[in-house]
């Protein structure tokens, strides 16, 4: 378990949650075991219910490797709850938003009210792509944008544009969120603004925020704000919340990724480290392999600076998978690549004696991403790729 709450609060809020039309509580429950697991279906009923008194933006999450999940979003986004230990604006501050607007996705607005609530300035721009940031770099210094907020695919774009322009920006201050780092893009960022400092949030739409971390923290702890508490779940992680001031009320809700208990160096409590999707287990023949562990393996390759699996599903089949195609860019070779994988891999490894087509790698100039959210999702189907 991370964190701790009181039961009391907790019944308290599922209670609430049951009176907007989520799950019956029982009347012999005593511990948040006895309380019903919610999902996507609880949320969007319970969120609907608790902004109808003051109007909600209805967003979105979901879509890069799940179904969209619909959530009625109230208009404070829970940013005092934030700022009461998170602040990572200033007054006189000025943020670049590289994250895309519309399409029902949260995170562009999300820091447009961050940015107001923190007293700073915001230029909404959304996805700049490196061939683009020469010809706005002038009006960036001009400017004197010193802070960057965006997915971390949008914020290496924008640094391997500062890099290939020769220039300088006085960014320093990232706010980043939606999608893990990678060592390459951690690296090719801190390149291009050296004075640099992160600030990180995990959360998702349906909840909003659920833990931070700071530039004492690196990327791959963070920390579960307060009144919260995680039950670590290989089904997904379960999350549990008390108090005012969320987006809505949450108790045993299920998110989509593994999460773990986790010391950070910043030595505060209640660090987590996120694992992965809990469901990214695919089958291949009778190899039944995890996605994010796949890729691990891959991007441990010498040369190899992201990647991505693109499988052609088994006829009839959700997860059973006929084909199993890596996508790599960076300057690794294909064998290289290929017989990392193949040895680490024994199963795959038959199959591909087997069935030679059925794995296969390829190098690329660049990944698959979504368009709506302009992350870059670690598998994607055959059939959506152009």
């Amino acid at each position: 378990m991370i964190g701790a709450v009181p039961w009391d609060g907790l019944l308290d809020q599922a209670r609430l949650i049951a009176k907007c039309g989520g799950p019956v509580v029982p009347e012999e429950a005593v511990s948040l075991a006895d309380l019903a697991v919610t999902g996507p279906d609880e949320i969007f009923t319970v969120s609907r219910a608790v902004t109808r008194p003051t109007g909600g933006v209805l967003m979105s999450s979901g879509g890069t490797t799940g179904r969209p999940k619909l959530t009625f979003v109230a208009y404070h986004q829970a940013i005092d709850r934030l700022l009461a230990q998170w602040r990572p604006l200033d007054t006189g501050d000025l943020l670049l938003n590289l994250f895309t607007p519309g399409r029902l996705w949260a995170s562009h607005y999300y820091m447009q009210a961050l940015a107001q609530r923190c007293g700073s300035d915001v230029a909404p721009f959304g996805p700049i792509g490196p061939d683009e940031v020469a010809e706005w770099l002038p009006l960036l210094r001009r400017l004197r944008v010193n802070a960057v907020a965006g997915t971390p695919t949008a914020l290496a774009d924008l640094a391997r544009g500062v890099l290939d322009a020769g220039g300088r920006t006085p960014i320093e201050k990232i706010i980043w969120m939606a999608e893990p780092w990678t060592e390459e893009k951690e690296t090719v960022v801190r390149a291009a603004f050296d004075q640099v400092r992160l600030w990180g949030n995990y959360g998702s739409v349906e909840t909003y925020v659920i833990a931070t971390s700071t530039p004492a923290c690196g990327t791959s702890v963070l920390h579960l704000m307060p009144d919260q508490v995680l039950e670590p779940d290989d089904g997904g992680a379960l999350l549990s919340r008390v108090g005012d001031g969320w987006t809505v009320p949450t108790v045993r809700y299920r998110l989509g990724d593994r999460v773990a208990a986790a010391r950070c160096g910043c030595g505060r409590s209640d660090g987590l480290r996120v694992l992965g999707r809990a469901d990214d287990a695919i089958k291949l023949g009778g190899a039944l392999v995890g996605i994010g562990t796949v890729l691990a393996v891959v991007k441990g390759e010498p040369g190899v600076r992201d990647a991505q699996l693109v499988l052609a599903r088994a006829a009839g089949e959700r997860h059973s998978v006929s084909k199993l195609t890596v996508h790599f860019t960076g300057e690794a070779t294909v064998d290289a690549v290929r017989r990392r994988l193949l040895h680490q891999f024994y199963d795959l490894g038959v199959i591909a004696r087997h069935e030679p087509d059925a794995v296969a790698v390829e190098r690329v100039d660049r990944l698959h991403r979504v368009e709506r959210t302009n992350k870059i999702p670690p598998m994607v189907w055959l059939e959506q790729v152009a």
